[in-house]
């Protein structure tokens, strides 16, 4: 899709890529547990409950989603390599050639929020 929108002379300003260890991502994403009948979201190391397991306000059992548990985490992380990885790839390429005005910029996803905004505006600008 991307080289058909590159020959149909659709031009991409900008691909951001925000780039997070595998491991950093499993850990994020397999720590959350969700307050069912609220929404309310805990991290095991980030963000706990008061009470190990049980939600701040209700007291109630915390659970954790199927799709952040490690197994699944980890094979939505394998379609992502498979899949966009090599898109990401054909736009760094893309601007490598300078082919065409599409800039490639990659930023660190680990750290603060604020820290990682400014990244992002700052690669954005260049």
């Amino acid at each position: 899709q991307a080289e058909a929108m590159l020959n149909e002379g659709v031009e991409i300003d900008h691909v951001l890529e925000i780039a997070v260890d595998d491991e950093e991502i499993v850990k994020r994403l397999s720590g959350r547990r969700v307050h069912p009948g609220s929404g309310r979201v805990y991290h095991v190391v980030y963000n706990p409950p008061k009470a190990e397991g049980k939600d701040d306000a209700t007291g109630e059992d915390l659970v954790q989603r199927d799709d952040d548990q490690e197994e699944t985490v980890r094979k939505r992380l394998e379609v992502y390599h498979q899949q966009t990885a090599p898109l990401v790839d054909f736009y760094k390429d893309i601007a490598a050639k300078g082919e065409a005005k599409t800039r490639y910029s990659r930023v660190e996803g680990v750290g603060s929020v604020e820290d990682i905004t400014a990244a992002v505006m700052a690669a954005l600008k260049q």
